[in-house]
């Protein structure tokens, strides 16, 4: 075989081989996806490299595109093949569709774990915590995340914590998440005492004390060979309930490689759930005035964009539990949902509270209630972001009147749904 002839057979080959493993690779995303678009296309600067080193001709190229078009072919039946039910629902974007939990527990080696996000205790902890948020790829993800992750939380961090610091220690100098959990912790294990259910409930948190190691260590040590997972993330997202879980499996594979672990089923429906959000509205209300002279802005956390192409459930959750207090209200008119609590460039759910603030009261709305939706407890986004800041912001546009409804945090109705979601999984 001369060498000319030789550099054609490689040049083929390439084409093919190549395109099996990106084919593969490629079936692992969304349809038309930017990933998906990105594993089609992997192989053509390495192929049209190699036709410029070996000199072959340009009309060589047709024959190379059925080529790579077959080892696409050929990888993405390979994934196919091994690719479990679960994992083409989730590629579908097909939501669980039921909760089923077959496998009998034994209450007495497990333990509920409240899953959150934390917060920093004191402003010392302010650095720490937001590195730790920023550098998570499951939560903030952009072109290039692998390589500059790392950059892009230095940099937040050191323009952004002395401001955040600031914003902190308007609230008492640290968040009051791990103290309002733990609360919510110890009257969830008197409520399942009260129903004969005699269960540890512990805290676990991904970007502060306790982490997911610490918990399966105690979990490890007390005995307990099952965690039974309750988010404190009514709305399913998989930056939030989907990476807490993630992590403490993840704490479990290195510490724990025995424990077992149970989802709970969601709550963001349940009646005791929404007759807490109905009951903090109506807190508000002093005597002799009516809830009707309110415009309701719901608000709930924001959520980039890109989650929502990955078939992301979380806003349409929010929007049934905010149709179920607007039931519980009686109300049907003068109320709109927002998203606030954005960083960075990236696009986020719309509208933002702030812009919806700006407009309603340009629209001549100026008694606002902000009904903190997606929240359990107070911490920096409620008791700073809205009833400080966004305060300020409104009555400097004209607002007569501006409210927050406080969190469920241990409301006997919000206790009790998460109880009920407990037994459900018992």
């Amino acid at each position: 075989m001369t060498h000319h002839a030789y550099a054609y057979l490689v040049l083929a080959l390439v084409s093919f081989l190549v395109n099996i493993p990106c084919g593969y690779i490629r079936e692992n995303h969304p349809k038309f996806s930017l990933k998906w678009f990105l594993w089609i296309h992997a192989s053509i600067p390495l192929i049209v490299y190699l036709r410029i080193t070996f000199g072959t001709s340009p009309w060589f190229i047709p024959v190379c595109i059925p080529l790579a078009i077959a080892g696409q072919v050929s990888g993405s039946r390979r994934r196919k093949k091994t690719m479990s039910p679960q994992e083409k629902d989730h590629l579908r974007q097909i939501p669980p569709i039921d909760f089923a939990c077959k496998e009998k527990i034994d209450e007495a080696k497990t333990a509920v774990v409240l899953l959150n996000m934390g917060g920093p205790r004191t402003n010392a902890d302010v650095r720490d915590f937001q590195r730790r948020l920023f550098s998570d790829p499951l939560l903030i993800r952009f072109p290039l995340a692998c390589l500059l992750q790392g950059l892009f939380a230095w940099l937040l961090v050191t323009f952004r914590a002395k401001t955040v610091m600031k914003r902190y220690q308007l609230i008492g100098g640290g968040s009051p998440v791990f103290e309002s959990t733990r609360c919510q912790a110890q009257a969830l294990r008197e409520e399942l005492l009260r129903r004969g259910r005699r269960m540890d409930v512990t805290l676990a948190f991904n970007y502060s004390p306790p982490f997911p190691e610490e918990v399966m260590r105690s979990l490890q040590q007390a005995g307990k060979d099952t965690a039974l997972l309750l988010s404190l993330y009514p709305h399913y997202s998989k930056a939030t309930t989907g990476s807490s879980v993630h992590y403490l499996k993840e704490a479990a594979k290195k510490i724990y490689p025995d424990a077992g672990f149970k989802e709970t089923p969601p709550y963001y429906l349940h009646d005791g759930y929404i007759q807490a959000f109905a009951d903090r509205v109506h807190e508000q209300i002093k005597l002799g005035e009516s809830l009707d002279d309110f415009y309701l802005l719901f608000s709930a956390h924001g959520l980039p964009l890109y989650f929502l192409t990955e078939g992301d459930l979380y806003p349409f959750q929010i929007s049934q539990t905010v149709a179920r207090i607007l039931g519980k209200l009686n109300r049907s008119k003068d109320w709109t949902i927002s998203y606030q609590s954005a960083v960075g460039p990236l696009q986020w759910l719309k509208p933002s509270t702030e812009d919806m603030i700006e407009a309603l009261i340009r629209r001549g709305f100026k008694k606002l209630l902000i009904v903190p939706v997606s929240f359990v407890t107070d911490h920096i986004e409620t008791s700073c972001e809205i009833d400080i800041e966004y305060r300020h912001f409104a009555r400097k546009l004209g607002a007569g009147d501006f409210r927050m409804s406080r969190a469920v945090d241990c409301h006997p109705g919000f206790i009790r749904a998460l109880a009920d979601s407990v037994e459900a999984a018992l």
